[in-house]
């Protein structure tokens, strides 16, 4: 899985500059910024030592239910785990919400009143990171497993965003496409040369539409080629992703 998923990856992060730009275009290109529209947040976290993942279920289950009940904020939370592995002890909190920190705050504290720290410690340091959607897959049918590989990348000396928007926006016509369900999520990191690149797949059979239908093709072959020019990513991670609200 990790291979197809780098490819994927290789032909996400796109380039609309070829080798004679001149300083003033990419000077221009600074000026180009994302279009956020909510934010994210990542908490890393342990079972503890007496603990187990049907502890983890039933104690998120339980208090979910009844934060949902008595909450009325619009955050988005999951759970991810490590794809792959048969033990299972770390784990992450993602939680999604639209310039709220206060809520996202209040659902940390909602578990930590309930016990949460007999269950699993995790490190919750609340920053808010800037994000945005750029593939959306919309199906009110959708489960709420999905599979993720979340990279962390960083910009070549003299790119950024803007330097590849335009490619960006042929990729998305090309994916769009496919019609598979798939979604792509980009988030800003405090350095704004460093990103997150998120690839989300809601079906477990993504590896052979890839396959079958984009991975060998031109377009992706050329789009992998322009990678290297504008950015570079440091490690990737693959997720089963839970979704809980």
């Amino acid at each position: 899985m990790h291979r197809i998923v780098s490819l994927i990856v290789l032909m996400t992060i796109l380039s609309s500059c070829t080798n004679d730009k001149d300083d003033n275009s990419l000077s221009l290109s600074s000026l180009l910024e994302p279009n956020f529209t909510f934010n994210q947040d990542f908490f890393n976290c342990s079972l503890n030592t007496s603990s187990s993942l049907i502890k983890l279920e039933s104690f998120m289950s339980n208090v979910v239910d009844e934060y949902k009940t008595n909450k009325l904020s619009e955050l988005e939370v999951s759970l991810l785990f490590p794809d792959g592995k048969e033990s299972i002890k770390d784990f992450i909190i993602s939680i999604k919400s639209k310039e709220d920190r206060l809520s996202s705050l209040n659902l940390v504290n909602y578990l930590r009143d309930n016990g949460f720290e007999n269950v699993a410690s995790c490190g919750f340091s609340i920053y808010q990171k800037n994000a945005l959607d750029i593939i959306s897959y919309i199906d009110v049918d959708i489960a709420d497993l999905s599979y993720i590989e979340i990279l962390r990348c960083e910009y070549n000396e003299g790119y950024n965003y803007g330097t590849f928007k335009i490619s960006l926006d042929r990729f998305v016509n090309k994916m769009n496409l496919l019609k598979i369900p798939y979604s792509l999520t980009y988030i800003a990191e405090t350095d704004k040369n460093n990103f997150m690149w998120i690839n989300t797949f809601y079906d477990d059979n993504y590896e052979d539409s890839l396959v079958s239908s984009w991975i060998n093709s031109k377009d992706a072959l050329e789009i992998k080629e322009e990678f290297g020019i504008n950015a570079a990513c440091i490690d990737s991670k693959s997720y089963k992703s839970y979704k809980l609200l």
